[in-house]
This record gives C-alpha cells, sequence and structure tokens, in this order.
C-alpha cells in the first residue's frame, strides 16, 4: 500500500473541520477534486472513513481510529522533509570533526562562535585528540573531519594546508633566559619538557632528524597543552611546542623563542578521500580555512595562501 502525504493532508484536514467545502478551500483545491480523493483513498484503504450527511462529514469508527495513526504519519513525513531541506541547504544536520589542543584552544572558539550563529540548527561535535589520533579518527569515519599534522597512514585521506607554524621553545622569561632565536645544537642542557611520541612535534623533529627529540627524553612527559604551560610556567622545564601552541592566551606572560634552523609544524584539514561530506560539513570545513587566514596567531606565524 502506497499512501502519500498528500492523501493524509487531505483526510486529517477534512476529518478537522468536518465539511468538504471548508476543506477545499483549506487545502486549494477544488470540491469535486477533494471528493474524488478521499474516495479514492477509502478505496485503496478498503474501508470507509466518513459518514457522508448532506450537511457534514463525520468519522466511522475506522475513520476514528485511523485519525490518529495519519496524524503521526503526516508529522513525521513533515519533519523528515523539514531534516532532509536543512541538511541539504546546511542550515541542519550534525557534523563532528577531531582537532588538535593548540589549534582547538587558539582559533578553533572565534570560527564555531560564528558558525553556530549562522547555522543554529547544526549541531557540532568536537573531539580533543593528538595528531596520530585525529588521523586514525578520520580514516577509521569516526568523525567527519580532522585538523591536525596527519601522522600515521594517510594514504586514503585528502589533506589541504591550512598554516605552517615554526617550532619553538616556551618559557618563563623569569626563570629562564634565552635568546629571541634559539639554535638546536646548544639545547642539550636545558631542561625540556618530553613530548609524546606519537605527537605532530615529535613527528616533525624524527622527520627532521633532529636531536631534540632525544634531549626531551629526560624530561617530564606531559600530554597536554594546559599542561605544557602550567609546567613551563611553574619552571619544571621549558615546552617544546610551535607558535600555534604559544598563541594560546594562557601563555600570554611566556616567552617564545623560535628554532634555528626554522622547522615548521604543518596544519591541515584532514578528510576522507572517496566520502561524500555533508553540507553542513563542508560550511565548517570552509569556515575553518577561511578563519585560519584571519586568526591573529603568535608572531612569526607564516599563513598558507
Amino acid at each position: 500500500m502506497n499512501l502519500t502525504q498528500r492523501q493524509l493532508r487531505m483526510f486529517v484536514t477534512t476529518a478537522a473541520v468536518g465539511n468538504i467545502s471548508r476543506a477545499s478551500e483549506a487545502l486549494h483545491i477544488s470540491q469535486p477534486a477533494l471528493t474524488r480523493a478521499l474516495q479514492e483513498f477509502e478505496s485503496q484503504l478498503g474501508v470507509a472513513l466518513f459518514l457522508r450527511t448532506t450537511r457534514q462529514l463525520a468519522l466511522t469508527p475506522e475513520g476514528e481510529r485511523f485519525l490518529p495513526v495519519a496524524q503521526r504519519l503526516l508529522h513525521d513525513l513533515t519533519e523528515a522533509a523539514a531534516l532532509i531541506q536543512g541538511e541539504a541547504t546546511g542550515q541542519s544536520g550534525s557534523v563532528s570533526l577531531a582537532v588538535g589542543e593548540a589549534f582547538g584552544c587558539t582559533v578553533l572558539p572565534d570560527i564555531l562562535q560564528s558558525f553556530v550563529k549562522t547555522h543554529p540548527g547544526v549541531r557540532v561535535r568536537v573531539v580533543n585528540d593528538n595528531s596520530q589520533g585525529i588521523t586514525r579518527r578520520v580514516a577509521q569515519g569516526e568523525v567527519d573531519f580532522g585538523i591536525g599534522s596527519p601522522v600515521g597512514r594517510t594514504e586514503a585521506l585528502r589533506c589541504t594546508k591550512l598554516l605552517s607554524a615554526p617550532l619553538g621553545l616556551l618559557f618563563n622569561p623569569q626563570l629562564h633566559q634565552l635568546k629571541a632565536w634559539v639554535r638546536t645544537e646548544t639545547l642539550g642542557d636545558l631542561p625540556l619538557l618530553k613530548e609524546g611520541s606519537d605527537t605532530s612535534i615529535v613527528s616533525v623533529l624524527r622527520a627532521q632528524g633532529s636531536d631534540l627529540v632525544a634531549h626531551m627524553d629526560h624530561g617530564v612527559e606531559v600530554s597536554s597543552l594546559a599542561l605544557q604551560l602550567a609546567m613551563a610556567r611553574a619552571g619544571v622545564g621549558i615546552a617544546v611546542m610551535s607558535a600555534l601552541g604559544a598563541s594560546h592566551r594562557d601563555a600570554a606572560d611566556l616567552r617564545f623563542s623560535p628554532l634555528r634552523p626554522t622547522v615548521q609544524r604543518e596544519v591541515f584539514v584532514m578528510q576522507q578521500r572517496d566520502r561524500a561530506l555533508s553540507v553542513p560539513a563542508r560550511a565548517l570545513i570552509e569556515a575553518v580555512v577561511a578563519g585560519a587566514k584571519g586568526a591573529q596567531l603568535h608572531r612569526l606565524v607564516k599563513l598558507e595562501s
């Protein structure tokens, strides 16, 4: 049996007003057309829905039992159509993204503040992870897209560069005195905080063959940007991070000295190469790209054009 939204609306409207003339006016069709349509609907169902008199229509017992079912079906169909139309225009639906803490704490908030205002019907879920975790989540389809440095298996991903940020040392200037630029060969005796082996910082340094990874092995290992900032402020150690992380508002009282020779951390939007994204997800990616280009990051951050 193929019930249509039009048939349900005609039945529910006619049952509500109890009169063909008023129902036809409400539905914007002629009385004969409505009468024929209702008769065809009853024939299709195999039961009479209305008791017809010269003055009004009354529901049969079968019609009374069917009315709440028809109302529920009509409501569900209307909601489903609105949902599909909303997702098609980017005004409803959901988006999930995985992001690193540095980008998530410095650039993403302003982007999302604007996005939720222009897309109030879109539900956004943000997952915090390191670069290896972000890459894995995107590759396995756990999130719509990720923002970070690709680490691990990336052959199935499309990676679009957002920005480049130089690596450097973040420290408490009241406890340590370092030059504006720090040469990597002079860092052996500094109390460096240790980065996790699956982070983008370690991945970049290893790719460059830097001795900095070995120097960090003797320090206290921390697993979040907030901990790095707190430990650097307290003098537990000097944090190795990008200028992106050094842009965090809680680092305002700390000092950042880029490395020489320059080592860049690159941040990408990552998505599955063969996965079609929803309109809301595409809209959020566009907002991220535009917001990253206009972000006011720490000095010396080079935004990609």
